[in-house]
């Protein structure tokens, strides 16, 4: 037996041989007019349509549908002598007629041709057959059999195994001749091996059936279906063909066998593949269930889970007659008794956001119990930094895990209800010490000298918080990583705060007047607009990049990015759903500067904020009273008196004073989010120093990927030691995951099975990442090809 080609399948061999069929000698014989295919069983149908999109000169004999270059013999006829406009074979290609239904005996029998046959007999003289050497038609079994222009393959020869062959063409056209080869020398060759190629996922099968009983009966051919019955009847004690769909989910539900407990645990692992499931679980759930009593909670069954959840919903909405202490100490009791529901299956379908939410408002709780104070502003700062964040950053996540108005409803009532007397506890405490140890002003600078080869992201609203969410995505994926915290500048606006993080700080100062917070250019006493401001980088030399351009990496340079804090005032608590993506896409910007060849990327902002599901409280001052007056801050004029609120100095002008209301109310109602006014969640924000890491040479990579159906088993090899690989739409987009990464195993092998079937078909790429997730290796994938 000759070894095969690496990687050559089943389907490039028989084009192989149609090929060699057209063979001939330019020298000695005429080009045949055609390679005529009889296949009088129509085994080889199914894989008309690949040789039709392989081959651009094939066509079928059959019903009139140009489409698919197919008609009858007197078109084909036609087609041969150049006679049809939109059809042509280019020159010196010799044509290809599959003639289903059709035996080389029938053609050659000329006066017994039948008539609509007619047209084609006489190319049985200048065409040639694609046939064995004994002059029979090739079968499928006889291809992958005969020693001369087939594979010479060691099959079993019982009529089961023919069927099982014939059953499985489609997907035996992918396999590779080499591990046909090696099956063919083990003896393996039989009805149970190629039944595998059309099922070699059993509990598959089965869960994709249940999802969709009417659906997949209609995609199957019989022989699959068959297969999956067989199966059912001797591993599951189920018939499906006789006991249907709602008997066979009442198994899975009840799990009274290991193998409907090894199905469950496939449904569990990729519940989305099987939606369908979800409604019919519903109905086959038993009443009563054998061995429970009414009113007993099961996982298997949804109905269950969605009783629980309107139960927790209820009990967050109730929360609020509480005082905030008890209210604290009843999140940690429906943690405890609603946070083992995010380990169903039901949380995986996000049919229980609420379970998913009390894992957060259980921080929030904790972290909440204990009042934010200290002795001294520093003394805030520190306990702010180390513990008080937590609280911030537990009603972001608790919010981004509610979509639906109702859930979102529960979730809001009890942040506000526990979060809010512990956040303005804390900034009225903070406004004290402020008052007592005023922040520092101008005499710190808030942007250390930039070197060469330094670019400076100003990323607007980083609250500290937020900022710890892009510390865990950066940590692993650069190089070296400092984080610092500082005190922004006050007002915490952004036409205050931003030029204060600038390279160019030295060069602004403030005005009298203060109008809308904006300082002016020093050495003109303009008033610092966007324009002005680049001008006085590019006189610096310091480079303005656009969102995305990377610029000359040997010098410095400044970029933007500011969608958090306009997400915020758009979106007010929504945004909480919004920050994976933002941060996300930071993530991405701070990369594709650090590889554009950045040696250090400095990440500041200007300021923090408050958000307060349902609204920050209202304080009142009367606009009379003020030059300037915003949602957290107002410019006092010079002759009036607001003692009822706390005052500070301006940063770029000390004479300038700045009223901000007491505590975390505004100036104005029905603001869930907003700044500029005295708070540690406002005025501590982070500062990050990113340096490039070194390059490291990976071995590892990508050396074979295939599909059965949606699942994709990738071969690596080299190193991989602490390698993973993924599916993503964009490589080195995490958010982009239709799997999620796999770690590889120690034979080099990953499974990836996708869960969204309407991804069959649509472009992807199987990423290889290394221990600390860069991306190594890439190959371009489609779905379930």
């Amino acid at each position: 037996m000759n070894t095969a080609t690496p990687n050559l399948t089943v389907f490039d061999a028989l084009l192989a041989a149609l090929q060699k069929a057209a063979d001939y000698n330019r020298d000695d014989v005429v080009r045949p007019a055609a390679v005529l295919w009889p296949d009088e069983k129509r085994e080889w149908e199914r894989l008309a349509p690949r040789f039709r999109a392989s081959l651009p000169h094939f066509f079928t004999l059959g019903t009139y549908d140009p489409a698919t270059r197919t008609g009858p013999a007197i078109w084909l006829r036609c087609v041969l002598a150049g006679k049809i406009p939109d059809v042509s074979v280019a020159a010196g290609v010799v044509p290809i007629l599959y003639l289903p239904d059709i035996s080389r005996a029938t053609m050659r029998a000329t006066e017994d041709c039948p008539p609509p046959l007619k047209p084609l007999a006489e190319l049985q003289y200048r065409g040639v057959f694609w046939s064995q050497v004994s002059a029979k038609d090739w079968t499928i079994s006889a291809f992958l059999q005969t020693e001369k222009g087939g594979l010479n393959l060691a099959v079993a020869k019982d009529q089961a195994t023919a069927t099982s062959i014939r059953r499985a063409v489609e997907q035996l056209a992918d396999v590779p001749v080499a591990d046909l080869q090696a099956k063919s020398s083990a003896g393996e060759l039989n009805g149970n091996y190629f039944d595998t190629l059309i099922s070699d996922d059993p509990v598959d099968d089965l869960l994709s059936w249940l999802a969709d009983p009417s659906g997949v009966r209609g995609r199957w051919d019989a022989g699959r279906w068959e297969t999956l019955c067989s199966r059912c009847i001797a591993d599951y004690g189920f018939d499906p063909a006789r006991d249907g769909e709602l008997v066979g989910a009442e198994k899975l539900g009840t799990q009274t066998k290991a193998a409907w407990k090894t199905a469950w645990k496939r449904f569990e692992s990729a519940p989305a593949r099987y939606a369908g499931l979800t409604e019919l679980l519903r109905r086959a759930k038993p009443t009563p269930k054998a061995g429970l009593l009414f009113g007993d909670v099961d996982e298997s069954w949804p109905q269950d889970n969605d009783a629980e959840e309107d139960a927790l919903r209820k009990e967050l909405l109730d929360l609020s007659s509480e005082p905030p202490a008890k209210a604290r100490q009843s999140l940690l009791s429906l943690e405890e008794k609603h946070g083992s529901r995010r380990e169903w299956v039901w949380a995986k379908l996000n049919r229980s956001p609420l379970a998913g939410a009390m894992r957060h408002l259980a921080i929030l709780a904790e972290v909440t119990t204990t009042a934010l104070t200290g002795a001294t502003t520093a003394d805030m700062v520190r306990v702010y930094t180390e513990v008080g964040w937590k609280a911030d950053a537990a009603v972001l996540d608790a919010l981004a895990a509610v979509a639906r108005p109702a859930d979102q409803d529960a979730v809001k009532a009890a942040v506000a209800h526990v979060y809010t007397p512990w956040l303005r506890d804390a900034a009225e405490l903070f406004q004290q010490r402020v008052k007592e140890s005023p922040l520092s002003g101008r005499e710190v600078p808030r942007l250390d000298p930039v070197a060469a080869g330094t670019c400076v992201l100003f990323a607007d609203g980083l609250r500290y918080d937020v900022g710890q969410k892009l510390l865990a995505l950066l940590s692993g994926r650069v190089g070296t990583l400092q984080v610092r915290h500082q005190f922004v500048a006050l007002p915490s606006v952004t036409p205050t705060a931003k030029p204060a993080v600038s390279p160019v700080a030295a060069k602004i100062k403030g005005t009298l007047a203060g109008e809308e917070f904006r300082p002016c250019v020093a050495h003109d006493d303009k008033d610092l607009t966007p324009d002005r401001f680049r001008k006085l980088l590019a006189d610096d030399g310091v480079q303005y990049l656009a969102a995305n351009e990377v610029g000359d990496p040997t010098g410095k340079a400044w970029t933007e990015f500011g969608n958090l804090d306009t997400t915020g005032h758009n979106e007010g608590s929504g945004m909480a759903r919004r920050i994976p993506e933002l941060l996300t896409t930071l993530v991405l910007r701070i990369e594709s500067l650090l590889a554009a060849g950045w040696q250090e990327v400095r990440v500041v902002t200007d300021h923090g904020w408050l958000l307060v599901p349902n609204g920050l409280p209202k304080s009142e001052l009367p606009k009379y009273l003020t030059a300037t007056r915003w949602r957290r801050c107002a410019v006092v004029k010079p002759t009036a008196t607001v003692d009822q609120l706390p005052v500070f100095g301006w940063f770029w002008a000390d004479d300038v004073r700045i009223a901000c209301p007491p505590g975390i109310d505004c100036f104005m109602a029905g603001e869930e989010y907003n700044h500029g006014g005295l708070s540690l969640q406002e005025c501590v924000v982070p500062q990050f120093t990113i340096q490039a890491g070194k390059t490291t040479s990976i071995s590892a990579k990508i050396e074979s990927v295939k599909w059965s159906r949606l699942r994709c088993r990738v071969q690596i090899v080299g190193d991989f030691s602490g390698c993973k690989v993924d599916l993503r739409d964009k490589p080195v987009d995490p958010t982009t995951s239709l799997t999620g990464a796999k770690s590889v195993g120690s034979d080099g092998a990953v499974s990836l099975p996708v869960a969204d079937d309407s991804r069959e078909g649509t472009a992807t790429t199987v990423v290889l990442l290394d221990s600390v997730g860069n991306v190594v290796a890439k190959a371009a994938v489609t779905v379930g090809e």
